[in-house]
C-alpha cells in the first residue's frame, strides 16, 4: 500500500507537467498559426514570403514545460548582396523594416494581441492539471 501511494506522489510532478506542457504547446502553435495568416495578409506579391511563411514554427525548447515560437533563420537568409558573403534575414526587415521597405509586423502585433488570451489558457490548465 505504502509503495502504491508513494509511486503516485512520486507520478504527480510528470503527469502536472505533461498536462500543462501540452496547453503550452497548443498556445504556441496557435499563436504561430495566427502569425502566418497575419503574415499573409501583409503580403503584397503572392510569392513574396513563402520562405517567411514556412519558418514561422513553434518549436520545443529545452525541457517539456518550454516552446519556442518564432520565424526566421535559415529558411529567411540570404546575403545582404550577391557576392558579399554579409548573412541578412529578411524576416527582420518584414517586421522591423529596412531603408527600402516599410515594416510589415506581423510577429510582435500578433503576440501582444493574443498574450493574455494565451496566458489564461494556460492558467486553466495549470489549475485543472493541479485539481
Amino acid at each position: 500500500m505504502a509503495n502504491d501511494l508513494d509511486d503516485y506522489l512520486n507520478s504527480l510532478t510528470d503527469k502536472v507537467a505533461d498536462e500543462i506542457s501540452d496547453a503550452i504547446r497548443q498556445q504556441a502553435e496557435r499563436l504561430s498559426t495566427a502569425q502566418r495568416s497575419a503574415l499573409q495578409s501583409l503580403e503584397q506579391a503572392p510569392d513574396e514570403s513563402g520562405n517567411l511563411e514556412a519558418s514561422c514554427v513553434a518549436v520545443p525548447g529545452e525541457d517539456k514545460l518550454e516552446f519556442i515560437v518564432q520565424a526566421g533563420g535559415e529558411l529567411t537568409t540570404t546575403e545582404v548582396r550577391t557576392g558579399s558573403g554579409e548573412p541578412f534575414d529578411y524576416a527582420l526587415a518584414f517586421e522591423f523594416g529596412s531603408k527600402h521597405q516599410p515594416a510589415r509586423p506581423f510577429f510582435f502585433p500578433t503576440y501582444n494581441a493574443m498574450r493574455d488570451d494565451m496566458q489564461n489558457e494556460i492558467n486553466e490548465a495549470i489549475g485543472k492539471a493541479l485539481e
